[in-house]
């Protein structure tokens, strides 16, 4: 049976796992970026953390999908585009209220596959993992992709450690 993925938590010890994901709303800092700032490594990502973290209390409050979690969300790439969405946020039920001073995105119910990797190698292994299960991870299909982070710890060390991968995908 396929898990929610509300219960997508700390204990959960699978590397490669598909979930169903109901309607969300994904809340937080959403900036514009571009490719080519990232591969040339000037990328502000850390100061929109910083941002995110000034409105603790107010993300307290919010209802989590995930329980003690948040997620780095990346999407609005039109194909061809240098151009994307960097959100650091926390995964809301869907109409969930958003505080001033805060963005969102609605994103549709769909499955979502989590896989863990540590660098960009990795990632196709993950990939690869989907495909022999019959899954096509769909990005580009469904235009988002997520880094997940469990507990105070992870959240805490978001940039300097593996981390879930957290992508839309079709059977």
């Amino acid at each position: 049976m396929m898990k929610n993925i509300c219960e997508l938590t700390k204990k959960q010890t699978e590397e490669f796992e598909i979930f169903l994901m109901p309607k969300v709303r994904i809340i937080g800092i959403a900036k514009k970026c571009t490719f080519e700032d990232d591969a040339n490594g000037v990328s502000p990502h850390e100061k929109y953390w910083d941002k995110l973290f000034s409105f603790r209390s107010e993300l307290m409050k919010l209802p989590r999908v995930i329980e003690n979690s948040m997620i780095c969300w990346t999407g609005d790439s039109p194909a061809g585009s240098n151009y994307y969405t960097y959100m650091p946020g926390v995964i809301c039920p869907e109409s969930t209220s958003v505080p001033d001073g805060l963005d969102f995105r609605d994103l549709p119910s769909s499955y979502a596959a989590k896989g863990t990797y540590g660098n960009q190698e990795n990632l196709s292994d993950v990939i690869n993992y989907f495909k022999k299960e019959g899954f096509k991870t769909c990005y580009t299909d469904l235009g988002w992709n997520a880094k997940l982070f469990l507990g105070d710890e992870e959240i805490q060390k978001h940039f300097n450690s593996p981390c879930r991968w957290l992508v839309p995908c079709i059977k």
